[in-house]
This record gives structure tokens, C-alpha cells and sequence, in this order.
């Protein structure tokens, strides 16, 4: 959001562009904290002692969640900051929901993204089409691997996980919903002139991810499965997602393994 004000303060719209756009990510972080364990912490409370249904929880965090982006918006916070931190600060104020409460939030979710990735086929992939140049496939490319596989490569440093293991989690981070949803952001700020620019390069972004990760999905997780469940210990490690985790192993806690078994 602050490179965007700034892209737009440079083609004209204001010199103090970039500050305001600070300011709003600040107060979209303090009210949706504020809003977040407030609605976690009411909630709670109505089901505990009988004042709501239970199967009105779902209804209830959805609308938590466009209550958080519409306020926020209404009194110059940034929306998409305000809706973020407000469910992380729900999550800790209500503490772990059953899946049953859960289960409307996410329904809702998926058919509101299926719309999303209808105009994104039918309304963006065309627009971007005469517009696309090799520059754009090229950081297409980049962005799925080197701008991504290198920072989360850094960021495992020191957890102790196999070559292996580090390339799984750096190659799936697909550019998906979020990546229009900014994008969209972009196109609606910038001036024409750039967003012939902007358009083609996150449409190619995405429809590579699509491609990419869709096909890679299946026979590289499968892959990864076998080769983790095969390493010295019979059951590999997991993760607290459930995603099985190969460690580096000195011979010695190897040997030492192997001679317990034995």
C-alpha cells in the first residue's frame, strides 16, 4: 500500500501521498486489534452463557470480518489491514472455534473467491492479452521462484530442515486472490499510462501460478511424502499444519537411533 501512494504521489496525486498512506495502515492495525478481541471476547462470552446459537457463530465472524473493513474504510483506516488483524486478534480472544463454526465463513469464502477467479478469466486475462510483453513473462517467472524461493530459503536458516524441504515450501506460495485484490488496488490508484504496465505482469503472474503450482501440486507433494516417510526415523516429524518435515541428522543421532531400534 505505501509503494502504491508513493507510485501515485510520483505521477502527481500529492506530494504527501506515502504519509497518508502510513496513517492509514496504523490506524487500520490499532482498530482492527481493537475490534478483533472485542468481537472474539463478545462472542465468547453470548455462547457461554446462552445468549446466542451456536450455528449463528459462522454468520457472526463473517460479519465481524466486513464490519472491520467497511468501519475501518469509514473512518480513514486501510481496510484490508483493519479485516487482517482484526481476525488474528479474534482468534485470540475466542481461542480455538469447533469446525461446525467455522464451516459457514468458509463456504462463504469459497464461492465469493470462485466469482473472483471468473472475472479474473473472463475480464483480466483478455485486457491483459495485447498488452503482454517478455518483460512481463520474465518477472512472471521470477516472482514464482527466485523472489520467493530465496527470501523463504533465509527465513528457514537455522531450523535445521534438508535442502528438500526448504525448496517445497519456497516453491508453493501461489499468487492467487490476494495478488488481484492488490492488483485491483493498483489499477484503480495509478494512472493509465502504468497500469498497461501493471495489468500485464500480475495477470501473467497469476495465470503461471494457476498453471504452474495446479500441475506441480499433486506428483511433487506425493513425492515429498514418500521421500519423508522413507528418511531414518518410520515416521517422519509434522508440522503443526500436519506437513511432514525432514531434519538434518548427524551420523551420530543416526547411529544412535539405529542402535536404540536394534
Amino acid at each position: 500500500m505505501v509503494a502504491l501512494a508513493g507510485a501515485a504521489s510520483a505521477a502527481g496525486a500529492g506530494p504527501d501521498a506515502g504519509g497518508e498512506a502510513v496513517v492509514e495502515l496504523a490506524i487500520g492495525l490499532a482498530y482492527g486489534s481493537a475490534l478483533g478481541l472485542a468481537g472474539g471476547w463478545l462472542l465468547r462470552s453470548a455462547l457461554r452463557k446462552g445468549w446466542a446459537a451456536e450455528e449463528f457463530a459462522g454468520p457472526a465472524v463473517l460479519a465481524l470480518a466486513l464490519l472491520s473493513y467497511l468501519s475501518s474504510m469509514a473512518i480513514g483506516g486501510n481496510g484490508f489491514v483493519a479485516a487482517f488483524v482484526a481476525g488474528l486478534a479474534f482468534g485470540t480472544a475466542y481461542g480455538d472455534a469447533p469446525q461446525s463454526q467455522l464451516l459457514f465463513t468458509e463456504q462463504s469464502a469459497s464461492v465469493l473467491s470462485l466469482l473472483v477467479w471468473l472475472l479474473f478469466g473472463a475480464v483480466l486475462v483478455p485486457a491483459a492479452v495485447p498488452h503482454m510483453t517478455w518483460q512481463a513473462v520474465l518477472y512472471a517467472v521470477l516472482s514464482l521462484t527466485v523472489v520467493r524461493m530465496v527470501p523463504v530459503a533465509l527465513s528457514l536458516l537455522g531450523t535445521g530442515m534438508d535442502r528438500a524441504t526448504v525448496l517445497f515450501v519456497g516453491w508453493f506460495g501461489p499468487r492467487g486472490l490476494a495478488t488481484i485484490i492488490f492488483g485491483l488496488l493498483a489499477l484503480e490508484d495509478l494512472a493509465p499510462a502504468v497500469t498497461h504496465q501493471v495489468l500485464p505482469v500480475l495477470i501473467c503472474t497469476v495465470l503461471l501460478s494457476v498453471l504452474a503450482h495446479g500441475f506441480s501440486a499433486g506428483p511433487l507433494a506425493r513425492r515429498y511424502g514418500a521421500a519423508a516417510a522413507g528418511g531414518d526415523a518410520e515416521r517422519p516429524e509434522l508440522s503443526p499444519h500436519g506437513v511432514p518435515v525432514r531434519r538434518f541428522t548427524g551420523s551420530a543421532d543416526a547411529a544412535r537411533r539405529r542402535g536404540s531400534s536394534d
